[in-house]
């Protein structure tokens, strides 16, 4: 951004740091405007009155942009053309909250200022009005402004943006909460929160988005990992709808500077349901997600999850092992948390103690003590985990490992006679042990507690009622080579689209896996310090199949498609 003069408001222009020329004299000089059109402009100024620079924009003898350019030379203003100069919304209605001045002034006079890098820059219409510099002097005395000029729907845009968040800002004061119980009490808004929660269960969706924009609020549900826009509803609407969620969730509906958790249980759609609600501000408003977990799932079972029989008895070989370390891997959303439930649910045999530390507590199992940790008050999966380990647990699932400190922990736990089973996030399974040394941990301590790791992704799985047979892709021949026969089928599919599955093609989901067990050579090589790709390497040596190969696996058994296998394993 070109900056103006480094003087307080009025002394470049008493300094004569502007062009003496007038207006209309530059313009004509640079053969921007006919001397006939001035001249036409010049007359109906003496009839009517105004500034010279719009009327001539109304007669259509001068763009709007050709004369901000001149008005920034003559007047010695930065002329912020591009969008990306333009301040944010949120930053422009914060100074002038802030500001000594009342926002009704700066609404009045179409003045917009803001603060970046310590610097306060104004965008006004006329960076020469007498009363604009008169009123910056008065209220900020001693501070250098940068004055910009900009398009007048660029100014209207800002104004705009600062009325609506002033009337939102009152009714979220202590006088508006009143207001807003009522609203979120009034029965169009609870059958349309009930209405959300419904459709989200019946169309099996993991996640329900609320996000405010400028004019309107789009409601968009993750089903089988996707996002679907369902609803959009004007923008006037959204505090009753976000208050409505905070009042059940038992969130403070009088705050939105700050995020906030929260959580509802309830029968929705016939089912049990809980409900993780989380609240962030966002340029207009507050972004909301709720994260829907049937409590009533009866899926949580390890031959549920998709693993081919190999697969299956090995991750059931670590698990029931007498000690040792098993970790998952794999991007938020891969399922990391229900194939965690499911190892829990295998390995509770009644006669263990079973200790998980979690952030949060999503799945609420039987028989399994669950510890929810608190950051804010210092209680961390590092401060859990030393306690819990005088509460004499056979099995410890770690939510995430995280940091060095409870990763020395878990280590420690697996050599001293503990299951201990955890995450970490990684691309692949053969990167956990170079993540693990990243973190600090000596290689010997990675290599000798770890039993496997597993990384996974969740892909859709076909629509039985639309799908179609087809040959075997071409493209993917070179791989099927590389696999066991025994794995493959030869009921390779296509999708087309129908009622059941909402013509998306596909309907529910099923995991891909890749399981590096850690035989004593690996654990050689990774004691001596070998690279990532010498480990895959080995891997590969000793039977390791890929996410990639995985899920041609389960396409040549048409549960899902080569296409959405190589969406979810693009990178390989």
């Amino acid at each position: 951004m070109r900056q103006a003069s480094e003087k307080t408001p009025g002394e470049a222009w008493e300094e004569g740091a502007v062009s003496a020329k007038s207006l209309g004299d530059l313009l004509v000089e640079r053969n921007d405007v006919r001397p006939a059109d001035m001249d036409k402009a010049l007359q109906i100024q003496r009839s009517v009155g105004g500034r010279l620079g719009p009327l001539l924009v109304r007669t259509g003898a001068i763009s709007e942009d050709l004369l901000l350019r001149r008005l920034a030379e003559q007047q010695g203003a930065a002329y912020l053309q591009d969008s990306e100069d333009l301040p944010d919304s949120l930053d422009v209605y914060r100074f002038l909250s802030e500001s000594p001045i009342k926002l009704e002034w700066f609404i009045d006079h179409a003045v917009v200022m803001w603060s970046r890098d310590g610097e306060i820059f104004c965008l006004a219409r006329d960076v020469q009005d007498r009363v604009l510099l008169e009123t910056l002097n008065y209220f900020h005395p001693g501070r250098p402004v940068t004055f910009c000029l900009a398009p007048n729907h660029q100014i209207d845009r800002l104004l705009d943006f600062v009325r609506k968040e002033r009337a939102i800002e009152d009714l979220y004061s202590s006088n508006g909460v009143r207001q807003l119980r009522e609203m979120a009490e009034e029965a169009p808004i609870i059958e349309l929160v009930n209405n959300l929660l419904s459709q989200a269960v019946d169309l099996s969706a993991s996640d329900i988005h609320l996000e405010p924009g400028e004019e309107h609020f789009a409601v968009r549900m993750r089903v089988d990992g996707v996002l679907h826009t369902r609803l959009t509803q004007p923008v006037e609407r959204f505090p009753a709808v976000a208050s409505r969620i905070k009042l059940v969730s038992g969130i403070d509906i009088a705050e939105r500077r700050l995020p906030q958790d929260g959580r509802i249980t309830a029968r929705i759609s016939g089912r049990e349901m809980d409900v993780r609600v989380s609240t962030v501000p966002c340029a207009f408003g507050e972004s909301i997600v709720l994260r829907l977990l049937d409590k009533e799932r009866d899926d949580f079972a390890l031959q549920n999850l998709g693993m081919e029989a190999d697969h299956l008895a090995m991750f059931r070989g670590w698990l029931h092992a007498n000690n040792g370390i098993v970790l998952l891997t794999g991007p938020t959303g891969s399922g990391k948390s229900t194939t965690l439930s499911a190892a829990l649910a295998d390995v509770d045999d009644g006669i263990k103690k079973i200790i998980t530390v979690e952030d949060p507590v999503e799945h609420q199992m039987p028989d399994v003590t669950q510890i929810q940790v608190h950051a804010e008050i210092g209680y961390t999966f590092a401060r859990a985990l030393r306690a819990i380990l005088r509460q004499d647990p056979d099995v410890i699932m770690i939510g995430e490992i995280r940091d060095l400190e409870t990763a020395e922990i878990a280590i420690r736990s697996a050599l001293t006679g503990h299951i201990v089973l955890s995450t970490v996030h990684t691309n692949d399974a053969v990167s956990s042990f170079t993540r693990l040394i990243d973190m600090g941990v000596e290689p010997f301590l990675v290599a000798a507690p770890v039993r496997g790791v597993q990384a996974q992704r969740l892909v859709r799985k076909a629509c039985a009622h639309c799908s179609t047979r087809i040959a075997p892709p071409v493209l993917v021949r070179e791989q099927l080579r590389r696999l066991p026969p025994h794995l493959l089928g030869d009921g390779w599919v296509e999708v087309g689209g129908c009622d059941a599955c909402r013509h998306t093609g596909y309907r529910g989901r099923i995991g891909i896996y890749e399981l590096v067990p850690v035989s004593d050579v690996l654990k050689e090589r990774i004691v001596a310090g070998a690279n990532l790709t010498d480990l895959k390497r080995l891997a590969l040596d000793q039977g390791y199949r890929t996410l990639l190969q995985d899920g041609l696996i389960k396409a040549s058994h048409g549960r899902t498609t080569l296409e959405e296998v190589s969406r979810l394993t693009l990178a390989e």
